[in-house]
């Protein structure tokens, strides 16, 4: 199902419309620093985030973010503000996997390109989020099993080094991945082109309704597994309609934030 991601969060399909909605007195902000011109977040109650920032080079940019009671440790930095590169750590420290995601808070991390020594942040309260663009709902995994096509194991070295596993295995239902990093470690694209746009393959765990105060429209607010909990906006409507259990399959803007904006917002740590 092909969705304007905006409207999967309840904001209009325009951002034009959507900006002409906000007014002052709805947003939040912080003062000019060396680093920002602006920043300012319209904070919906529903958990989707828009945030509009200025560079202090002059670059206006703007980033779309939904959250919810997933939490996580990650570390990262930003490859240029509002786009940052995150490590999803597992509870001993180790990573789990690397994502190119949209964040509402540039000023809580470092910018420094595809330097990987650089300096990061990290947060152990961490929220990822996952806003539909183009997806396929299925009603439980033996469904979506149906339409895939594993991958053989039986002669691979994986294989002969582990005679349990099993001869053939599938990609999900619970994987999430960037394909821009490849593009851009691989020298095919540069920090200016980083998407967060990502391949999601999530398990759906609890689906609420909720209705986004600035428009009114009504959207999917999914808790979810791909691998680690996020949290996923899908539009009102999306059919077959998610519930416990539903696999959901395709494309997906990524997104993080610190909750800086929020009020249970817990200080990083070192």
């Amino acid at each position: 199902m092909e969705n304007n991601y905006l409207e999967a969060v309840g904001f209009l399909a325009d951002w034009q419309a959507t900006y002409d909605l906000l007014t002052p007195p709805a947003m939040m902000g912080l003062p000019r620093n060396d680093q920002f011109n602006h920043i300012v977040v319209y904070a919906d109650d529903s958990g989707a985030n828009i945030c509009l920032f200025e560079t202090a080079d002059g670059t206006s940019s703007e980033s779309l973010t939904v959250a919810g009671p997933a939490r996580v440790s990650v570390e990262g930095w930003q490859v240029v503000p509002g786009v940052a590169h995150v490590s999803v750590l597992y509870e001993d420290g180790e990573e789990m996997t690397r994502l190119l995601m949209w964040v509402d808070d540039p000023h809580m991390y470092p910018v420094h390109g595809l330097d990987a020594d650089g300096p990061v942040a990290r947060f152990h309260d961490y929220r990822v989020g996952a806003i539909a663009v183009n997806v396929e709902v299925f009603d439980s995994e033996e469904e979506w099993k149906k339409t895939q096509t594993p991958i053989s194991m039986k002669d691979s070295p994986a294989k002969r080094m582990d005679e349990d596993l099993p001869e053939e295995v599938y990609i999900g239902p619970r994987f999430v991945a960037s394909p821009w990093l490849f593009a851009l470690y691989g020298g095919e694209a540069g920090p200016e082109d980083a998407s967060p746009i990502g391949m999601l393959k999530a398990v759906c765990n609890e689906v609420t309704i909720v209705t986004n105060r600035l428009t009114g429209n009504q959207w999917y607010k999914v808790n979810a597994d791909c691998g680690f909990p996020i949290t996923l906006g899908l539009p009102i409507d999306t059919t077959p309609a998610p519930q416990p259990g539903s696999v959901v399959d395709g494309k997906a803007f990524l997104t993080g934030t610190t909750g800086f904006w929020l009020s249970d917002y817990q200080e990083p740590y070192a």
